[in-house]
């Protein structure tokens, strides 16, 4: 009898385990500061992936080029949202549910005019927000620019350029060689020649310092 209850609490354990390993994995890390960061959820079936940011008010009156940086980074302090996880688990994550990185974009691509600007490649992502009491929104719709747009995100990938200046760039705002995901909709120099200026947009955002929980999807 006794070896029978051993036999059926072991099976138990197996059945928690595997549960465990489904579509919706999460992961709790630290990055080389052992600072650390709170969850990443992979979604593999919806081809997404979930991860914290607090809003940053500063952005709410100044322009940026940022939508999301890992609060770690060298620009952590540069973007509407403060990301809670590394750009380059960001980067992986993408990469663990499907997505390839477009990779085309190059440090002196960024030096280039506004009129002869590339723009970022990749596969096309959509990106949304959610907070405490609200329902998911279309990025976009956090984002107050001078002009109006639709956006065209891509995973531009540039994990080498990640690791070498450790920005900590997750999202941009126009092209960038540097940044894991960024807009296609504008070319490189869209920002730094003041083409277009993006901010923070106060009557959506909830207040400086809330956690909003950032989604990336793969588009179908």
């Amino acid at each position: 009898m006794k070896k029978i209850s051993l036999l059926i609490t072991l099976a138990a354990v197996a059945l928690v385990g595997l549960s465990a390993c489904g579509s919706g994995e999460k992961s709790a890390s630290s990055d080389s500061s052992g600072k650390d960061q709170k969850e990443l959820v992979v979604n593999k079936d919806k081809k997404e992936i979930m991860f914290d940011a607090t809003v940053n008010g500063t952005y709410f009156s100044e322009p940026t080029r940022h939508l999301v940086v890992y609060e770690g980074g060298a620009n952590g302090e540069k973007s509407i949202l403060r990301g809670q996880m590394d750009e380059k688990k960001v980067y992986q994550a993408l990469k663990d549910i499907g997505a390839e990185s477009g990779d085309n974009l190059t440090a002196k691509d960024m030096k280039a005019d506004y009129k002869d600007g590339k723009k970022i490649d990749g596969d096309k992502v959509t990106v949304f927000l959610k907070w405490k009491g609200h329902d998911e929104i279309p990025a976009r719709e956090a984002v107050k620019s001078d002009k109006d747009y639709t956006p065209d995100f891509r995973f531009g990938g540039n994990l080498a350029s990640a690791k070498k200046n450790n920005t900590g760039c997750v999202i941009c705002l126009d092209s960038c060689a540097t940044g894991i995901v960024s807009d296609a909709a504008w070319p490189v120099g869209t920002t730094e020649q003041k083409v277009n200026n993006f901010y923070g947009n106060k009557k959506v955002l909830p207040k400086d310092g809330t956690t909003v929980q950032v989604i990336i999807r793969l588009a179908q």
